[in-house]
């Protein structure tokens, strides 16, 4: 254990550590109306100012008058007289000088933010002080609301704002300030109503205000509202103190084990009875399968706490369910089942993995077999099957807060040389999918993945069909079909279109003069789209510069690689190997024109 001395000296390391940064405030202007510059410190002010005349002896007591005296960059809320004394009551002395050195250094310095942070500037939330005397040596954090007025820790009211020095500012303050306990921080804290009713009635408030340290998963009142659902209760008064406490006590790991200490493990909790189950594998860390942490690092002096969104009931938690779990306990996919079932794709998504599957409802396995004429999955081949359900499953975990508008590649090979199938992504309010395809409900998790509800089975598209899919490639769809061009390049292939953009389109309408598709017979369209396209499924690696044979006899592309591909000395690919079931689509900027 480290001596308070230690503790003490390295607090004012840390003060001094902020010198480096200066700031000036400003006076009435002069007569030249030029700034003067102010010349009282934070000391100063205090010295000048009756009412903090115990805060100065505070401050000359735990030798912190020459720090806040210096240049520097300082946020002081400062309590008055009144506050002292109400600090001195409740802890039954007399003064100033029956607090210890060792005691007053750590609530002074929990007063004080190490950048000048005047009162427009503050925000709702957690901010860093200089006091840290925590096990860690780690900066104790205070509560900032902003709802009515400025409240610190719930419970203390800035009086008046910026009061400016030379080396910072200073906010008065109708309370001392006390470094909190893990307890302190979930009272001051309006999203922790139930979990301090728990702990006070499970009377583990004392425990998790001693000395410690712990390390808090805290679940907001969110988190305890869809509990009491899940337990058809109205509050914590309706759960037994018998219940509740190893409730809490599986939420709390003995140490101080901030967010970067923690790991993909299993780990012990006050609840002798119950391990953590801690992932850290994909975007977030997931405790037992299903509660996510939001927030992290909120430090106190007797720990840590960590806010999670799901309450972890022991007696209540299940075997984390893998994606083929899922599938299996959704009466709504039993479609989906007997495909994967067919397909031999269960073990797969019953497996360590990480996956993101657009699962396909009943309904939309329905509305494929009227489509294809067929009775149901009995009549689909293994082959067709397997491709068809691969096309939905993308190969890392991708929550719908992830997703954006674009491309990926799913674990479907239903290509010309075995290369993934790209499926298009659209996000705008909802996500949709190759155009057509709705997520319904999206963030249902697995152990090795998520789960999102599509309403239509998604196929594998042909070239001609990724670009319907696109609302970028509205005009060369358009050409494609003037030019009686769907057919052929719907066909086996394989092909290599280089597909120009809208605005590609809409700059060779300027040139030509013309406004729009309309004004182009299909004679003079088939022979620039024709110039597209190349035979074979030529992907962006194997591109090399030459020229190159296109569809159209008589003319070939000039390519050169050496910076980024372009096409013709003037034509640049913008996005490459969109990958279709016949060919492969590259993005370009400008549409080719044959000589």
């Amino acid at each position: 254990m480290k001596s308070r001395n230690y503790k003490f000296n390295l607090g004012i390391f840390f003060l001094f550590s902020f010198l480096a940064f200066t700031i000036s405030a400003c006076s009435d202007d002069d007569d030249d109306n030029q700034p003067i510059p102010m010349e009282e410190t934070i000391v100063d002010v205090a010295v000048g100012n009756a009412d903090f005349s115990i805060l100065v002896e505070a401050l000359s007591k735990a030798d912190l008058v020459s720090t806040l005296d210096g240049s520097g960059s300082f946020t002081v809320f400062a309590p008055t007289n009144d506050a002292f004394e109400d600090l001195f009551t409740m802890l039954g002395v007399s003064g100033i000088s029956d607090l210890s050195t060792e005691a007053l250094t750590p609530i002074l310095l929990y007063h004080v933010i190490g950048t000048e942070v005047k009162s427009t500037q503050l925000s709702s939330g957690y901010v860093e002080t200089l006091s840290l005397f925590t096990p860690g040596d780690y900066a104790i954090k205070l509560l900032i609301d902003l709802e009515s007025g400025v409240q610190i820790n719930g419970s203390s009211n800035v009086t008046t704002a910026d009061v400016m020095a030379s080396n910072g500012v200073i906010h008065i303050v109708d309370k001392v300030l006390l470094p909190p306990t893990v307890v302190d921080i979930a009272i001051a804290n309006s999203s922790f109503t139930h979990l301090v009713e728990a702990v006070v009635k499970a009377n583990l408030v004392d425990a998790l205000k001693a000395e410690g340290p712990f390390t808090i998963f805290a679940p907001n009142d969110s988190a305890f509202e869809q509990l009491f659902t899940n337990l058809g209760v109205s509050g914590i008064a309706d759960i037994s103190v018998e219940t509740l406490t190893p409730i809490l006590l599986a939420h709390v790991v003995s140490g101080n084990v901030r967010a970067t200490d923690v790991t993909t493990s299993t780990v012990s909790t006050l609840n002798s009875n119950f391990e953590l189950d801690i992932n850290t594998a994909g975007s977030g860390v997931v405790l037992n399968g299903n509660s996510n942490v939001i927030a992290t690092d909120v430090q106190a002096k007797n720990g840590v706490v960590h806010v999670i969104d799901k309450v972890i009931v022991p007696e209540l938690e299940e075997e984390p369910q893998s994606i083929a779990d899922i599938a299996a306990g959704n009466s709504d996919f039993t479609n989906l089942v007997a495909a994967l079932d067919k397909a031999d794709l269960v073990q797969t998504l019953d497996s360590e993995g990480s996956f993101t599957v657009f699962a396909p409802t009943n309904a939309a396995f329905q509305e494929l077999f009227n489509t294809l004429g067929v009775s149901g999955i009995a009549d689909l081949s293994v082959d067709a099957l397997t491709q068809i359900l691969l096309y939905h499953v993308i190969g890392s975990k991708q929550m719908a807060g992830d997703l954006s508008t674009g491309y990926l590649e799913s674990l479907s090979t239903d290509s010309p040389n075995n290369d993934p199938v790209s499926l298009r992504i659209e996000v705008d309010g909802n996500v949709k999918i190759n155009k057509e395809t709705t997520v319904t409900t999206a963030d249902i998790e697995a152990f090795n993945g998520v789960v999102h509800i599509v309403d239509k089975v998604l196929l594998p598209p042909n070239v001609v069909e990724i670009a319907i899919a696109d609302p970028t490639f509205e005009h060369l769809v358009a050409a494609v079909v003037k030019a009686d061009l769907a057919g052929t390049l719907s066909g086996d292939g394989p092909y290599t279109i280089f597909a120009p953009t809208d605005d590609a389109f809409e700059a060779l309408f300027t040139e030509l003069g013309v406004s729009g598709i309309e004004d182009l017979d299909a004679e003079t369209l088939t022979p620039i789209l024709l110039y597209h396209v190349v035979s074979g499924n030529v992907r962006a690696e194997d591109v090399t510069t030459g020229m190159v044979s296109t569809l159209n006899d008589t003319n070939q592309l000039n390519i050169e690689v050496s910076s980024g591909v372009v096409i013709n000395e003037n034509t640049n690919v913008l996005a490459t190997n969109v990958q279709g079931t016949n060919g492969v689509i590259h993005v370009i900027d400008k549409v080719l024109m044959p000589e």
